[in-house]
């Protein structure tokens, strides 16, 4: 709980032995409860923000959970577990079109931070019978590869998806060792397997703007956005508000500050050197207000609509503030 105090002497940050001492101090006082946000592994945004204070400094506590891709959050999310989402975009239309309103109300990057790599394979065309390493299903690294493979005259039916469970340390290792054909990165991943594999092939790049116009059609792409539920939202303006300008804090910090300065707030140590290039290619993709881009739901709603036909004809102004 985090315990909030105005009174006649201004705010109050009070230890609960102190209020407990002296229970007329409580008066004034209001206790509310901790935002439950759930974020797929990797999303270093939330965590910077709490980190910084920026949440503290709006009269918010949050409780952040990792889990291991945006689908497993979501179903936290409405398995009334988590408040709060940190994920892909492109979900909140997937669970639109089934009749589940989830909704952006902050968006964090207008560039997707996927790419698909392989060790041996040199076309999308030839990944028919290969392996792809994804986080989990329904994730947007499976949406993602899913329209490459419908671009390129394949289907999802065409390879075999290995679920990862995310995190650098096993994309570098799957594609280093030769345990998959190919999986989608992140971009601390995906530099640190340019500089150690040469002959690394990237097959597709939402990373850079013109991986990005090559993949999407669009130079802003809203990849990464904080969520909730329509109805929650609705009940919790003043906190979403708080939240909002949080994240708007945490991508200015990012904006202005190095690839070393984030890896040190991020690690708290300097990680390994490889990663700059890709913590570079985070700091490129913030947004710099966090509205939705223009044409940006338009062009996730065609990436899914590769896979799901129906959503193409759907509203999307239910999916974002």
């Amino acid at each position: 709980m985090t315990i909030v105090c105005r009174d006649i002497i201004g705010p109050m940050d009070l230890s609960r032995r102190s209020l407990l001492a002296s229970p007329a101090i409580l008066i004034g006082c209001r206790r509310s409860p901790a935002v439950r946000i759930a974020i797929f592994r990797g999303e270093e945004f939330t965590p910077l923000a709490k980190s910084l204070g920026y949440f503290a400094a709006e009269g918010l506590e949050v409780e952040i959970s990792e889990v291991a891709s945006t689908p497993k959050a979501m179903q936290a999310l409405f398995g009334d577990s988590a408040d709060v989402v940190t994920g892909g975009y492109d979900h909140a239309i997937h669970l639109a079109a089934e009749g589940r309103k989830a909704r952006s109300f902050i968006v964090l990057t207008t560039r997707s931070p996927l790419a698909l790599v392989a060790s041996r394979i040199r076309r999308i065309e030839d990944l028919k019978g290969a392996t792809v390493g994804i986080s989990g299903f329904g994730s947007s690294g499976q949406h993602f590869v899913n329209y490459l493979l419908h671009r390129h005259g394949l289907t999802e039916k065409d390879v075999n998806f290995a679920i990862t469970g995310g995190g650098h340390g096993v994309t570098v290792a799957s594609i280093e060792h030769n345990r998959l054909d190919a999986i989608v990165t992140l971009p601390p991943s995906l530099a640190i397997l340019r500089a150690r594999m040469p002959g690394l092939v990237i097959l597709a790049d939402g990373t850079s703007v013109e991986g990005a116009r090559e993949v999407f059609g669009v130079d802003q792409y809203p990849a990464i956005a904080m969520m909730a539920q329509a109805d929650w939202i609705g009940a919790h303006r003043d906190t979403v508000a708080g939240l909002a300008r949080a994240m708007r804090k945490t991508l200015g910090w990012v904006r202005a500050h190095s690839a070393e300065e984030l890896q040190q707030q991020l690690r708290n140590r300097a990680g390994q050197p490889e990663e700059l290039e890709g913590l570079r290619a985070t700091i490129a993709s913030c947004s710099p207000d966090g509205r939705m881009p223009a044409g940006g739901p338009e062009a996730v709603r065609e990436m899914l609509a590769a896979t799901y036909p129906a959503i193409r004809s759907l509203d999307l102004t239910s999916t974002y503030e």
